[in-house]
């Protein structure tokens, strides 16, 4: 008895297995592109499993699965399919450029190209990662921002114009600032103030921040590869927003901030002490030449308002008046 139910039970299984068996099949069929073309190489895989096969050269393809499973196509530069099996064997399949990867460019000013295509070193921000910091002038927005960039600056006037070097120095006697190309426009960032004795002015101050759509610095090959020996130094390309069709629409954006002094400063002098420490310049100048002494310095000025001006007259005039210079 027992010797006839393991001879049923191993018929049972044998049974079971040649089912399963049957429920796989080879499905086969082509992959090619959009324009009909066959793609080599395409991985073809049962979702959830081990079991993969590539296509040959023809595009074509054959896999072991079974119906109501997925296959996932996949391919470098095209958007993954997923197809499930029927009850066809016969699967064609044609392959979508993935636009995702195309819309990622790197703007150079005069054309854009495609990032995997870039051969040099060149870093682009997008408007958003811009407006999270607020600054006076666009060259300052890349401090922090961009490996190998130094942005300094010599005056702590807002929108002064800021030294920047990237990768260092190139020339000890040349030049060693950026180009900028702003819309395709090569432009100089110098000192616009039109005096070079007092706080300098840079040309970018007048670009708002919130206009700019992208900022592509481009470090070494890529720069001169476009740009010939003015991008020697690096290219900074600044491309600004453009007008779209639709709704009318504004925005307004606004920040402040404030600043303590660290330390209570030297007090400023007041309008009597200023006074004396001219008499007392006076007599250091010229008393002995003169031959008067300390309190003779009013005098002396007094006998020399051509040559010394009137302000202090003027000022004993109208009573002395003081002033709140350290506004406090």
């Amino acid at each position: 008895m027992e010797r006839k139910l393991n001879g049923i039970f191993t018929l049972f299984l044998v049974c079971l297995a040649q089912l399963c068996f049957a429920q796989q099949k080879t499905v086969s069929g082509a992959v090619t592109d959009e324009e009909g073309l066959p793609l080599v190489g395409v991985t073809v895989q049962v979702q959830g499993t081990t079991v993969g096969a590539l296509t040959d050269f023809d595009g074509n393809f054959a896999i072991q699965a079974s119906e109501g499973q997925v296959l996932v196509f996949k391919y470098v530069g095209y958007a993954t399919q997923l197809i499930t099996v029927g009850n066809l064997n016969t699967i064609n399949v044609t392959m979508l450029v993935d636009t995702a990867a195309l819309e990622e460019v790197i703007v150079m000013g005069y054309i854009s190209k495609r990032k995997d295509d870039m051969t040099g070193s060149a870093v682009q921000l997008g408007s958003e990662e811009l407006q999270q910091t607020t600054t006076v002038s666009v060259d300052q927005a890349l401090q922090g921002k961009v490996a190998g960039l130094n942005v300094s600056t010599t005056s702590g006037t807002p929108g002064a114009t800021a030294d920047i070097r990237i990768r260092g120095r190139s020339s000890i006697t040349a030049g060693n600032s950026p180009l900028y190309v702003i819309n395709g426009v090569p432009i100089i960032n110098e000192n616009v103030s039109g005096a070079s004795s007092g706080s300098s002015l840079s040309a970018l101050a007048s670009l708002n921040t919130n206009d700019i759509a992208s900022i592509t610095v481009l470090k070494d090959a890529s720069s001169t590869s476009a740009y010939g020996a003015r991008g020697a130094n690096g290219v900074i390309v600044i491309t600004t927003k453009d007008g779209v069709a639709g709704k009318t629409s504004f925005n307004l954006s606004s920040s402040y901030g404030f600043a303590n002094d660290a330390i209570d400063g030297p007090q400023v002098l007041t309008a009597a002490e200023r006074e004396m420490l001219f008499y007392e310049s006076l007599y250091n100048s010229y008393g002995t030449a003169y031959g008067f002494s300390k309190d003779g310095a009013k005098q002396f000025y007094l006998d020399n308002l051509n040559s010394f001006g009137n302000d202090y007259v003027v000022w004993n005039n109208a009573g002395r008046p003081e002033g709140n210079w350290a506004g406090v």
